[in-house]
């Protein structure tokens, strides 16, 4: 007669661990991200090493013959995701260029422009979803915006210190070259510092830039000896809904 109670409570505790473990998972699939991205960067611009834009709110101002008392950042920000998702889409492998200038003062916008530059690898979902991504990575509200397709190169060599990228078309090219520290077995990489939107980064590697240049949608550059560096960066959130601007 004893034994019966505990006959009874045996469904009502299955019952219960079933609850908690549906419960458990509808908690955790509400709580993933609909994007997650880890992506490599080879990326330059017109300043001096380093990046003084971290560390401002507006742009350095260019003193020479042809640029005087103008402040801007012209740069190239060529990545290529090696890990990632966004909803049902699968981002790895996709290759993004970034042509811009951040302007005289990117709180706001002024004088900035931005060319989205997709390799011809990337599919139209893949296109659509990096674009809600990036968007939220670099939140500046343009100028201007383009978007085109070009085939380019992306590679970093660690053993010869060389990092390249470059279009097919020759319109776009960025060369970097790592920078000798006091220990030659380590590279000079600057820490605790946010890459814009990005969660996490693993470190701002110097690779001064040799030379990088740009030419498309109206706009031109080239510059040699200025600030350069690799990157990998982490960056999840939820996707912005169609009708937000």
């Amino acid at each position: 007669m004893r034994s019966m109670p505990r006959l009874l409570l045996l469904p009502f505790l299955a019952l219960a661990a079933s609850l908690i473990y549906f419960s458990s998972a509808a908690q955790e699939k509400s709580s993933k991200p609909d994007f997650d991205m880890t992506a490599s960067y080879i990326e330059a611009c017109s300043c001096d090493m380093f990046c003084p834009c971290y560390f401002n709110t507006h742009s350095t101002n260019h003193m020479d013959e042809h640029h005087m008392d103008e402040h801007f950042c012209r740069a190239n920000l060529v990545l290529k995701v090696d890990k990632g998702f966004y909803k049902d889409t699968k981002l790895d492998g996709a290759k993004v260029w970034l042509a811009t200038d951040l302007g005289s003062d990117w709180s706001t916008g002024k004088d900035s422009w931005l060319v989205v530059n997709f390799d011809p690898s990337v599919g139209k979902e893949q296109q659509a979803a990096l674009a809600d991504v990036l968007g939220q990575l670099y939140p500046i509200p343009w100028q201007k915006k383009a978007v085109q397709t070009a085939a380019f190169s992306w590679n970093v060599d660690s053993k010869t210190g060389v990092a390249h990228a470059k279009m097919e078309n020759g319109k776009g090219e960025v060369l970097l070259e790592r920078v000798k520290g006091d220990d030659s077995h380590h590279e000079v990489v600057i820490h605790n510092l946010k890459y814009w939107g990005a969660q996490t980064n693993d470190g701002f590697r110097m690779w001064k830039s040799k030379h990088e240049a740009f030419e498309g949608d109206g706009h031109k550059f080239s510059y040699d000896g200025t600030n350069g560096f690799l990157i990998t960066i982490h960056f999840s959130g939820n996707a912005k809904p169609a009708s937000a601007d």
